[in-house]
């Protein structure tokens, strides 16, 4: 993955060890708030970097530090219809697009959709919202 080996060459701050409990419930309240689940491949990235923080450059995790928890950023940030907030960058947001099921780099003022990757692609997604900047 090009993206782990980003993470690698630089002093990214992530999360504390995601436990299960802490998915599962982040999954519930998603739900609850009226969005979808988070997609199997970002639950799958979570459970080996749960939230990195870089130089303004934001990916979320189940219960981590207030900057990078999925729950409260949704709840706090405006964001797309019809998706989850998953990171966000000066200029941009990365969000999953739980209806066309793909991750998308929008823009944050309007959110014009930048760029869209499929499911399989989250490591592209992840690699483009680090790069925007």
């Amino acid at each position: 993955m090009k993206f782990v080996e980003l993470i690698e060459r630089n002093n990214f701050a992530k999360g504390e060890d995601l436990e299960s409990e802490a998915l599962i419930v982040a999954q519930k309240v998603l739900c609850n708030m009226g969005l979808d689940m988070i997609p199997r491949s970002y639950a799958d990235f979570l459970r080996k970097y749960n939230g990195i923080k870089y130089d303004g450059i934001y990916l979320f995790g189940a219960t981590v530090d207030d900057d990078m928890d999925i729950i409260d950023k949704n709840e706090q940030m405006d964001k797309p219809e019809n998706t989850i907030l998953l990171g966000y960058n000066e200029f941009d947001l990365l969000c999953y697009d739980f209806k066309s099921k793909q991750y998308k780099i929008v823009d944050r003022s309007d959110f014009e959709v930048l760029d869209t990757y499929e499911e399989n692609e989250i490591d592209e997604a992840l690699t483009a919202i680090f790069n925007a900047q």
